[in-house]
């Protein structure tokens, strides 16, 4: 049997990979009907957990944060953020690739869904409905993906800016509206399913495996590709190649809010680096290393990891600024003043592994963040992580959490943070 090459492989598993985060949800039931929510769109910024001491606000109170030295650069949104820290995962979150970051739920879950793709679906059985009804990217794309669940499968984030940016808005360049969207998203769907079928002869049982869940979902695009979206939108020039995978995420990120101006999606989630491995050679940060193995365990004092916390903070700043500056879709306001924008980690003190002290940054429009003009701060005092997800939900407008989450966990939203 002929043996093909890893980078063929690699390259034709992310062609089909690119789709999945893309396909209509489906499996509605009538429990998963939305009431009318306060925020239209979702942005989920992700990233890896953190050194919680360094990272702590210490001498904040409920109406006023007193930012440390990682948050600082927060601060130009100090009246518009909700601050939250020590809650636990209850074991959902600990160590390397546990589930429960965005799902709530952990190894043992037979229905993990992450918060983005619950959304997506209550949102769409309402009737929200747009041509992606959720996109994921960024990430590293060497490494296991271990975030975003849907239906208790894993999915891939789209890692590569130039192939998002192809696949959202290739029928938006040069005219051509909806129609020539559709057929640019059906070749390249074409292309990729060839492509797939090729290479299914040339692997092994267990690559064969995971390739036919990529053609699964492809199939299911096919199937309920609808077309239409786009909207008045300018999605900007393509971008080039950008190897620095944190420079990527932040391409990733202009893109979703694009995606958004275009009312492509409600639910965009960009995942910046990864829990086991990433290198990093911003020069804000200093000097390059690979964030987990050098930044967290390596340095003493951590310095690269605080200014890297910092660099994460203006681009959560500067997404919530292109957000003010772009008017929403319908016409009622800006962007921002539609957006649910949620700062979540794949788990609390990445310094000893562990979900014990999961933190959330809020922000946005919509009225329904509880702010202080002072910043709100909130100490979690060791509640369920998972509370704090179904407030994503609820802002949302989701009125039925059922489904989403452990079902032996907390079921109710903080009202500390909205509501």
């Amino acid at each position: 049997m002929t043996r093909i090459s890893r980078r063929a492989f690699t390259r034709g598993v992310g062609l089909a990979a690119l789709f999945a985060p893309f396909m209509s949800l489906v499996g509605r039931t009538p429990t998963s009907a939305a009431a009318t929510g306060r925020n239209r769109y979702l942005l989920v910024f992700y990233s890896n957990g953190t050194d919680v001491n360094l990272w702590t606000p210490r001498g904040s109170t409920p109406t006023s944060i007193a930012f440390s030295e990682m948050t600082a650069p927060l601060e130009p949104l100090r009246s518009e953020l909700v601050l939250i820290e020590k809650l636990s995962s209850l074991g959902t979150a600990d160590n390397h690739a546990a589930p429960g970051g965005l799902t709530g739920y952990g190894y043992s879950g037979n229905n993990r869904v992450s918060i983005d793709q619950f959304v997506a679906a209550q949102l769409a059985a309402a009737g929200a409905t747009t041509p992606i009804p959720s996109l994921i990217l960024g990430s590293v794309a060497t490494e296991q993906q271990t975030a975003f669940y849907r239906d208790n499968q894993v999915l891939s984030p789209v890692f590569s800016p130039t192939a998002a940016y192809d696949t959202l808005f290739g029928g938006v360049v040069g005219g051509g509206g909806g129609e020539a969207l559709l057929r640019r998203r059906q070749s390249a769907l074409d292309l990729v399913g060839g492509e797939l079928r090729a290479l299914q002869d040339q692997l092994g049982s267990e690559e064969r495996r995971k390739l036919e869940l990529h053609a699964d979902s492809l199939r299911q695009v096919e199937e309920r590709m609808t077309g239409g979206g786009g909207g008045e939108c300018d999605p900007g020039a393509p971008p080039g190649d950008i190897p620095e995978a944190l420079l990527a995420s932040s391409k990733h990120l202009d893109l979703a809010i694009t995606a958004f101006a275009c009312d492509l999606t409600r639910v965009a989630s960009v995942q910046f680096g990864h829990h086991q491995s990433t290198q990093v050679s911003l020069a804000e940060v200093g000097a390059p290393g690979d964030w987990h193995n050098n930044f967290i365990h390596g340095d003493n004092p951590r310095t690269r990891l605080v200014n890297l916390e910092r660099w994460m903070c203006g681009q959560f700043v500067a997404a919530a600024n292109r957000l003010k500056s772009l008017p929403a879709p319908d016409g009622d306001g800006t962007l921002y003043d539609q957006t649910l924008m949620v700062w979540a980690r794949d788990m609390g003190d990445a310094i000893t592994h562990n979900g014990n002290d999961m933190r959330f940054v809020f922000a946005g429009g919509g009225g329904y963040l509880d702010t202080a003009p002072g910043g709100r701060y909130i100490d979690g005092g060791g509640e369920g992580h998972q509370r704090a997800l179904l407030n994503v939900a609820e802002a949302m407008g989701v009125a039925d959490f059922t489904g989403f989450g452990d079902p032996n966990g907390p079921r109710a939203p903080l009202p500390a943070i909205g509501g």
